[in-house]
């Protein structure tokens, strides 16, 4: 929690010591920036990697200061250019937490410098309510991102019900369950649909070892469809990702090979639906 407030030679000795104790310990540090000078080996060994999520608010979230895909991918390959790959593998990759609004609610309110002006207290203008079903899909493809790309993804909690909310203290209300809904917000429940999105791709990531360790590459960015098409690979698989975050469904064209869907939700196997994601498979 805000390291950059202690000296840096503090950390070095406590990761040190950390390491002394369990050399296979995970050493995150709250970060907002880059982070060059805290992941060189000695003191951390990722940080909260809120430049991650930035790019993904600034490409699928936003409207009026919306980035192409294009940009996207320069600003993610400019941040994996600046650590070791090591370091980028471990990245702690973030949509959202507790020092910030709730990603669905930052969704419902577009255009907005990331955790800034998202205080219902501070600003009247913040829509606070439960947000339109255009926002959780939108949510749905951020997710998909983060479970498709190096790093390593974290959740927070209550996001995969569809748990909503401005910044603290709305973005801290009591975990949602299925058996255990009773609420002031009569309106707060359970999603099964978002939850069982997010069990599938959680599931994707886990059951394929080139989405959590393979090497990744762009295939295609179109800045008019707003299309992001990129590979992950490893010696024995590839999967293929493909993300449309425009409000119009598109045909879609695969690299030559015999893929197998694995994850969709689109319904026409020959076009990417407005606002989703398709992953394929191919074998080596």
């Amino acid at each position: 929690d805000v390291p950059n407030e202690i000296p840096l030679p503090f950390w070095i000795e406590w990761c040190a010591e950390v390491r002394s104790i369990n050399p296979e310990a995970y050493i995150s540090g709250e970060i907002w920036d880059q982070a060059d000078e805290w992941l060189d080996g000695r003191s951390f060994d990722a940080v909260m990697n809120y430049e991650f999520a930035k790019v993904l608010f600034d490409w699928i979230g936003a409207k009026e200061r919306k980035i192409t895909p294009t940009q996207a991918d320069e600003r993610l390959a400019s941040l994996r250019k600046a650590y070791p790959k090591e370091i980028t593998y471990s990245l702690q990759n973030l949509i959202d937490s507790h020092d910030t609004d709730r990603a669905v609610s930052k969704l419902h309110n577009p255009d907005r410098p990331y955790d800034n002006d998202n205080r219902e207290q501070d600003d009247p203008g913040y829509e606070g309510g439960r947000p339109p079903e255009e926002a959780f899909r939108r949510l749905k493809l951020l997710v998909l991102f983060q479970m498709t790309y190096v790093g390593a993804p974290m959740i927070y909690y209550g996001d995969e019900v569809g748990m909503w909310g401005s910044d603290d203290p709305n973005n801290r209300k009591p975990m949602l369950w299925s058996d255990l809904e009773a609420n002031e917000d009569p309106e707060a429940k359970v999603m099964p649909e978002m939850l069982e999105s997010y069990t599938r791709m959680i599931a994707l990531r886990r059951d394929h070892p080139a989405l959590r360790v393979g090497g990744f590459e762009t295939v295609l960015t179109d800045d008019e469809r707003d299309v992001w098409m990129y590979r992950r690979a490893d010696e024995d698989e590839e999967i293929l990702v493909a993300i449309n975050a425009s409000i119009d469904s598109t045909e879609i064209r695969m690299p030559a090979g015999e893929w197998i869907q694995i994850y969709s939700e689109s319904q026409d196997p020959g076009r990417l639906d407005a606002l989703s994601g398709r992953v394929w498979l191919k074998r080596r």
